[in-house]
């Protein structure tokens, strides 16, 4: 039972081996509150979730589970204000809340980030107790809540700037926190932004590609499922794209349903479809769209999904929301399937065994910080690439130039050659 739950289940996330970002994590947060403030200020991430992340190591310990739990407590958080959502904003009863939950609870994007050491479901989390504290005119909550999501992810400008939209535009404002309040958290985040684009200011190329033109036909499963195989045309699934197309039509009914019954041109529009697709046209000029970032809007969409489910007769509803019930399913299935990170407890292990305790580790730049979380991270150096070499973006911030090797070891020390796959080869000078 319990090997089907950890290999069959989504809880295969949570006991998969680290990958890159997820060591970075742990790096980051190890460093003092006064260190991370800086290094922060010269990544591409604010610092408010390395700071919950440091004091929570010292509480439950640096194991890959203990690190991972704390975006399982912000999953959990985001699903309980979608229930306060659905029962305080739309007005539902309980049991009728209780049942749409379930499309919260198992959204594939949702889900895989509660079982990751990022900050993507505490975003998630801050974002939608924003919106929620947005409509329920609670200007201390919404002050609180949306202050530090803009210390969690730079997207969160993207969220408040979307309010001030719609109070701009929406006549009956009074119903909401006012624009004062608003324009203030904007106010306070001003010195971190200034202070973080005196220190980075996004300089050199970034990893993102621009989108493609057929990205556009599948936009809404790709906010609803945060699909980033689109991005990787050589790792494309055809399944998993099908089933993405499947739910986008499916999506796509539903909205032009919606738009019958005039249930879309609310905030929840622009919350879920509105931001990502304005995201996505500045990425033909300047790529920053990606799925995982947008990981709000899948639940400003399945809100408006539901809103707009609500107003249709029982007999349709219930086919529609079986539909995307059963493709939501198969797209889960396929994610277990084949979105794994490289299992490297088998390297780890034999290295372990076979390494004496002067040999050192050679990797990439890429795998530098999952091979120090590892192994001794005072023997563990990139190897094939110049200091000058690494991008900003594969975490430099916290790379010493004294961590690039450029030759190897002389016997009797020896070095273990590591690659991406986790295969190794064990050389030295002699």
């Amino acid at each position: 039972m319990l090997q089907f739950l950890f290999t069959h289940t989504p809880l295969f996330f949570l006991t998969q081996s680290f990958w890159r970002d997820e060591a970075f994590s742990y790096f980051m947060a190890k460093k003092s509150i006064f260190e991370i403030i800086f290094l922060t200020a010269r990544d591409f991430n604010p610092p408010l979730y390395y700071f919950l992340l440091h004091f929570w190591m010292k509480i439950f310990g640096s194991s890959e589970i203990a690190l991972r739990s704390l975006s399982m407590v912000f999953f959990w958080g985001t699903i309980y204000v979608v229930f306060l959502f659905l029962k305080n904003i739309f007005k539902m009863k309980e049991k009728k809340a209780f049942f749409y939950i379930i499309l919260f609870i198992l959204n594939p994007l949702l889900l895989y980030y509660a079982f990751e050491a990022r900050m993507y479901s505490m975003f998630a989390f801050l974002a939608t107790l924003s919106y929620y504290s947005f409509y329920k005119k609670d200007n201390k909550l919404y002050f609180l809540s949306t202050i530090a999501g803009l210390f969690t992810h730079y997207f969160m400008v993207l969220i408040v700037l979307s309010q001030l939209f719609y109070l701009s535009i929406n006549k009956t404002n009074f119903n909401y926190v006012s624009k004062k309040t608003v324009k203030l958290t904007l106010l306070i985040f001003l010195p971190w932004l200034v202070f973080f684009l005196f220190q980075n200011g996004f300089q050199g190329n970034f990893w993102i590609t621009k989108p493609h033109l057929k990205d556009a036909f599948g936009l809404l499963g790709i906010i609803y499922t945060g699909n980033e195989s689109a991005f990787y045309p050589g790792d494309l699934i055809n399944k998993i794209r099908n089933n993405i197309a499947y739910i986008s039509i499916l999506l796509l009914i539903i909205m032009t349903l919606g738009i019958r019954k005039k249930a879309v041109l609310n905030l929840l529009f622009i919350w879920g479809v509105g931001i990502p697709l304005f995201i996505g046209l500045i990425s033909f000029i300047k790529p920053i769209y990606f799925p995982r970032y947008m990981i709000f809007a899948s639940i400003g969409l399945i809100l408006l999904i539901v809103n707009i489910l609500e107003k249709l007769n029982f007999s349709l509803r219930v086919i529609l929301l079986t539909a995307l019930i059963i493709l939501t399913f198969n797209y889960q299935k396929l994610q277990i399937k084949y979105r794994k990170k490289v299992n490297l407890g088998k390297t780890i292990r034999e290295i372990q065994v076979v390494a004496n305790k002067n040999d050192l580790f050679f990797t990439d730049d890429l795998d530098f910080f999952t091979y120090q979380y590892y192994l001794n991270e005072n023997r563990v150096y990139i190897y094939g690439k110049k200091y000058e070499d690494i991008p900003a973006f594969n975490g430099k911030v916290l790379i010493p130039k004294e961590k690039v090797a450029s030759t190897l070891p002389f016997y009797p020390k020896k070095a273990f050659i590591i690659k991406p796959d986790g295969q190794y080869s064990i050389q030295a000078l002699y």
